[in-house]
């Protein structure tokens, strides 16, 4: 057994529990199963920490009476069609007075309520000046790693400014600070500006989206993206940031938003330049060190957006260069992405909204004069209806490194795609969800020594009884490149009653190709329970499994330290066993230890602070 951990810290312990099964869909996937999916679709472990930093709405709690259309949408919380429920429905009778009215808007049962009540607030205190800070140490130790993995972060929210420092290192390297990151934001009114670490995400993110983007989950909604501009950066990924200033200015409904960074590079070096780019963050080795900041990315951009009741419009603009040449070395498969000095990229998007329908698109050209476009419709008919439609077309020689729009592949290049997904609830407690793409490669790729094309198509049913909850869900993958086929089945059941809670998860994957048929399984239970009034928490699992083929794993979700999420690929043939203990001392002091034991063995301690 393998174990992707995912260091990405949420800023609201309270809200992890509350977004826990819903992520901007009326689909309302669980984050198990959303996780799962990311990493069978070869999600790297800095994408899924990246996707939880997107489903956490900050030090404070949403207020629900004064979040507008956008606030609601960033913060990952609500679907669609919740967000057009509540906005209806405060132009008609006014703020909400309870969360017991909040059960009256159409789409937000007493379940979805319960769920987020820790997340969000009616009140206006949520506005007035005042500190906030959160502070969190992690230390993790492995059999047969030298040392410990280290993080250290602390977020301060102080009337108009924010601030934010972390300090990493991975085992092997110096300790406490081998990554060193943070920023400083100061915002007054319409005018804000950041100093330091910070995303830029705009449009549909064909030319700029240094953060995370989903790709291939079934959720419909998912599949249009949900811009947040400039934001701070609190990833540990050390290779996504920009590093540098960035501001904002709000006039009337339009915003103008400009950045420049020159953020380190790791990087192989040669007195010819840079030979590879290098994205591991590791820096253990002397070779690893020495790679360590090599070069530096120059970038410098800027948006403009505008936006009315029903239509938005931006427009983005940025362009980039490393302060060594390009010597890598020109292979067939990468020689239309390979550039040296500067490059750039101009897009415009629109966004209109109609009703139940939301239609967007967003065109672009690099500075090769390459174009790539990409187009769609959601329609969220009702509480129990939702599908998506989008359609993309990129050219193999479209070159944006910092994209981050839909795509099957590394780079948002060589390729046209179409995706249909589809939502419904035919039966009260039932959830049916579908999501289908196919997608044609033009160009040969990485390993790929020609034109090919996939098919992808996930189906996923889900029922919930008053204590249980089942779910069955089957992903099948044909690829015309090997001829392979997979079909990855799982299937769970959710029990949760008082101070109890249960699960059990199975997983199975057959894999076929012009190698012949493989196949893997696993089985993975776990039990919880609430001790001293709800102020701690013991949690045991255990795992089986047998997928003698790496092309056979079988990934499971299991729980791990608060804020933070374990995802096992199960690969080999054994058992494994886990242990939690969660407790809160005081009002503002929380203490965590997980034990595993598998192949290996390894410990993790985490304590909390918030003010």
């Amino acid at each position: 057994m393998r174990e992707v951990t995912v260091k990405k810290i949420l800023f609201e312990i309270a809200l992890l529990g509350a977004i826990f099964f819903f992520f901007n869909t009326a689909a309302a996937q669980d984050l198990e199963s959303v996780v799962e999916q990311m990493a069978e679709d070869g999600a790297s472990e800095s994408a899924i920490e990246d996707y939880l930093q997107q489903i956490e709405t900050g030090i404070r709690r949403l207020n629900l009476n004064l979040a507008d259309r956008q606030q609601l949408e960033s913060s990952g919380l609500f679907s669609p069609f919740q967000i057009a429920s509540l906005l209806e429905y405060r132009a008609d009778y006014g703020a909400l007075l309870s969360m017991a009215e909040l059960q009256m808007v159409d789409g937000f049962s007493a379940e979805f309520v319960a769920k987020i009540a820790p997340a969000v607030t009616l009140a206006g205190d949520t506005d007035r000046p005042g500190t906030h800070l959160q502070a969190r140490s992690r230390y993790k130790w492995k059999e047969g790693t030298p040392g410990l993995h280290q993080y250290n972060r602390v977020l301060l929210e102080s009337g108009r400014f924010s601030a934010g420092l972390l300090a990493e290192s991975d085992a092997g390297e110096i300790p406490l600070a081998d990554h060193l990151g943070g920023y400083l934001g100061y915002k007054h009114g319409p005018f804000e500006v950041l100093v330091g670490d910070y995303s830029a995400c705009f449009g549909q993110g064909l030319a700029l989206w240094n953060s995370f983007a989903f790709t291939g989950a079934s959720s419909p909604a998912s599949v249009m993206r949900r811009p947040r501009g400039i934001v701070p950066y609190k990833s540990a990924d050390e290779s996504a940031a920009f590093r540098g200033v960035a501001a904002g200015l709000g006039l009337g409904r339009f915003k103008v938003s400009a950045f420049a960074s020159a953020a380190g590079a790791d990087a192989r070096v040669s007195d010819k330049g840079y030979e590879s780019l290098i994205k591991t963050g590791y820096h253990r080795t002397i070779y690893e060190k020495g790679c360590k900041n090599a070069m530096r990315e120059y970038l410098a951009g800027a948006n403009v957006t505008f936006r009315g009741s029903q239509f938005q419009a931006g427009i983005t603009a940025a362009a980039y260069s490393f302060s060594e040449h390009n010597a890598r070395k020109v292979m067939p498969y990468n020689q239309f992405q390979l550039y040296d000095g500067w490059m750039g990229n101009l897009s415009a998007e629109v966004l209109y909204s109609a009703g139940h329908w939301r239609l967007f698109a967003e065109a672009a050209l690099c500075s090769r004069k390459i174009a790539a476009a990409v187009a769609g419709a959601v329609l969220t008919a009702s509480y129990s209806f939702e599908a998506s439609l989008m359609l993309r077309y990129y050219d193999k020689g479209y070159i944006a490194p910092h994209a981050g729009a839909y795509s099957t592949i590394s780079s948002v290049s060589n390729q046209a795609g179409a995706v249909l997904a589809v939502m419904a609830r035919p039966l009260r407690g039932l959830l049916i969800t579908s999501f289908t793409e196919a997608v044609h490669y033009p160009y040969l790729r990485y390993r790929v020594d020609g034109p090919s094309s996939a098919f992808y198509e996930k189906l996923k049913a889900e029922y919930a009884f008053p204590l249980v909850t089942i779910s069955v869900q089957d992903n099948y993958v044909w690829q015309s490149a090997g001829k392979e086929r997979k079909h990855s089945l799982k299937g769970s059941v959710k029990f949760e009653s008082g101070p109890w809670k249960a699960s059990a998860r199975v997983g199975a994957v057959l894999f076929t190709s012009d190698k012949g048929p493989q196949s893997g399984w696993a089985l993975s239970v776990n039990a919880a329970r609430t001790l001293l009034r709800g102020r701690a928490t013991v949690q045991a699992g255990a795992g089986w499994y047998e997928a003698l083929s790496y092309d056979a794993r079988v990934y499971l979700f299991e729980s791990d330290l608060p804020g933070n999420f374990s995802l096992q690929y199960y690969y080999g043939k054994g058992i494994a066993a886990r242990g939690l203990v969660k407790v809160k001392i005081g009002r503002r002091w929380s203490l965590s230890l997980l034990a595993v034991v598998s192949q290996g063995a390894e410990g993790r301690l985490q304590a909390d602070y918030k003010f």
